[in-house]
């Protein structure tokens, strides 16, 4: 995959974020412009890059309790014009019936109430590893952007820990949020694949490094951060585009249910000394296994609050 502006595992300086009273007053960065930027980056990679350049994986994954089966889709880092390995990313999809009472499905509003509203506290409840969500800043939402609606974007982060705690350490994501509906489609809803609604959910790595000084970061989210995070965590970085879109039923049957599609595409990085490839192995339970096991840990979710 070339390497895009925001969309890559390298992280972002807070320096190069939109303005916000947060900051310093020397950045040039606009929001809305910034946002465009983003979405369209998003919507490309979707839409365009993982169709033709990922490879497909054949074999369908299951992933309880879902009833949806899922598909991987990789792709392979190489070297480019410049010489530079590009980022190796993992992608799945799975198609859900649009249901609020099927067990191993969820409805559009549920899909909407899960992964487009409070996206990281929600993936902390139903996320074993996931052990604290923060907010650090947060910009206004932005009503209309092109088409997009509803834009939002803040800045979390997300610390992770796992067992045994003496042999790994907590991971922490200071992520750049952004969640917005797509522009709704000039086609006719005759075409099967043609979505009624959809929504995105986008996540960046910023910079941060414990131990510099420079690390761009105001000095009052950087006390945040160390105040707020065990000491002995590691700071890794991940990016992720989630696009889930409600299509109409497959067939013209009247009893027919709509479908939901749920695509996500990661590229990251654990740090630490885990090695790349087992980061990558679905053997070692890396990146492959762990993006499809989601699957079946949202939907569990949305069934155990329906019982509650």
């Amino acid at each position: 995959m070339s390497t895009t502006s925001y969309l890559r595992l390298k992280p972002l300086p807070f320096s190069s974020l939109p303005s916000h009273p947060s900051f310093p007053q020397n950045t040039e960065q606009y929001l809305e412009p910034f946002l465009s930027t983003i979405l369209t980056e998003a919507q490309t990679l979707i839409s365009t890059t993982i169709p033709q350049r990922f490879k497909p994986n054949h074999k369908l994954r299951s992933s309880a309790p879902s009833n949806a089966k899922v598909q991987l889709f990789t792709s392979t880092p190489n070297s480019g014009s410049s010489g530079v390995v590009e980022d190796y990313w993992v992608c799945r999809k799975s198609i859900h019936a649009d249901s609020s009472a099927q067990r191993g499905s969820a409805s559009w509003t549920e899909f909407e109430k899960g992964l487009r509203e409070n996206h990281s506290e929600n993936e902390m409840d139903y996320t074993p590893s996931v052990a604290s969500v923060e907010h650090l800043v947060k910009w206004p939402v932005v009503e209309d952007l092109g088409g997009w609606r509803g834009v939002d974007m803040h800045v979390n982060m997300i610390t992770h820990t796992f067992k045994p705690a003496g042999l790994i350490s907590p991971r922490t994501f200071i992520s750049l949020v952004i969640s917005a509906y797509e522009p709704e489609s000039t086609t006719t809803n005759s075409n099967r694949d043609n979505p009624i609604q959809g929504f995105y959910t986008i996540q960046i790595p910023l910079l941060f490094k414990k131990d510099s000084p420079n690390n761009g970061v105001p000095d009052a989210i950087k006390q945040q951060i160390l105040s707020g995070v065990p000491k002995n965590t590691i700071f890794a970085h991940y990016a992720s585009v989630e696009r889930v879109r409600l299509l109409p039923p497959a067939t013209a049957d009247a009893n027919a249910e709509r479908r939901i599609e749920w695509i996500m595409a990661t590229t990251s990085d654990a740090g630490g000394q885990i090695p790349q490839w087992v980061q990558r192995s679905w053997t070692m339970g890396g990146v492959p296994k762990a993006v499809v096991a989601d699957v079946g840990l949202f939907l569990g979710w949305v069934d155990k609050k329906r019982s509650s």
